[in-house]
């Protein structure tokens, strides 16, 4: 077998860099998550062996259907160029898809049956509001404003459009948008998720700023299709993270840079 130093990986204008140049680049810049990446597909696909986990041809057609969409690949002949011109073979591209089928599935045999426990126990974290905000520099300021919201019934948006300093949302009125707890500190989340739809709150003290935030809507959590996969994604993490501590890894390509 040849040493790292023998294999071309890049040739630039006539000059060859080694596989082991390239790796060292990698190491230096932090850029071997890749190796990482397939330590968790091996772990995968062991798990799916023993569980007796396969990809059936249906699944196989129907994830290649999907890659080919997302590459604009929309006929077999440039599907088959696209291989060749990333020095892939056709045999190549089905261990890459029976992967992607195997992770998905390993994924729904694991977790399918966890997601309403794990739902209940977080349904906090995924409560949303529809907010707008007003941002200023000077607590009076602030305060000032909300006084004339308040006991004038001055508009929101209106004055978040003349005295709001926040560039990505003053054109707006102050819309912001869609947020959830993740998205907010923790006084902002306090704030906002104990308010009633339409009221104004603050200010508040997020950083240099004093912040007043206009709950339009509360969004209660709902267990979606959508928020579903996001959990299984979640416990999938939480699973390799586990499996990786147990596993008995090395990476000896590590020893030849």
């Amino acid at each position: 077998m040849p040493e790292l130093s023998e294999i071309v990986a890049v040739e630039v204008n006539g000059k060859a860099i080694s596989l082991q140049e390239a790796l060292r680049f990698a190491f230096w810049r932090g850029q071997l998550g890749f190796l990482d990446e397939i330590t968790d597909a091996a772990i995968i696909e062991q798990a799916a062996a023993r569980r007796g986990i396969t990809a059936t041809d249906a699944e196989l057609q129907a994830a290649a259907d999907e890659f080919r969409a997302v590459h604009g690949l929309h006929k077999a002949s440039t599907t088959l160029d696209w291989l060749a011109s990333n020095g892939l073979t056709v045999d190549d591209w089905e261990q890459y898809l029976e992967s992607c089928v195997l992770i998905a599935k390993v994924r729904d045999a694991l977790f399918e049956g966890q997601v309403e426990q794990y739902f209940a126990e977080n349904r906090l974290a995924y409560e949303a509001a529809i907010v707008s905000r007003l941002v200023t520099k000077d607590e009076g300021v602030a305060e000032e404003l909300r006084a004339q919201i308040i006991d004038e019934g001055a508009e929101f948006s209106a004055l978040a459009r003349q005295y709001s300093t926040d560039a990505a949302t003053r054109a707006a009125g102050g819309y912001l948008g869609r947020v959830t707890r993740a998205d907010l500190s923790a006084d902002l989340q306090a704030a906002v998720f104990g308010a009633q739809p339409g009221e104004v709150i603050g200010p508040i003290r997020n950083g240099d700023d004093w912040v007043l935030i206009k709950v339009e809507e509360r969004q209660p959590a709902t267990l979606t299709p959508m928020l579903r996969e996001v959990i299984k994604a979640r416990l999938m993490v939480e699973w390799l993270a586990a499996e990786r501590g147990k596993a008995q890894i090395r990476k000896p390509v590590l020893t030849q840079l």
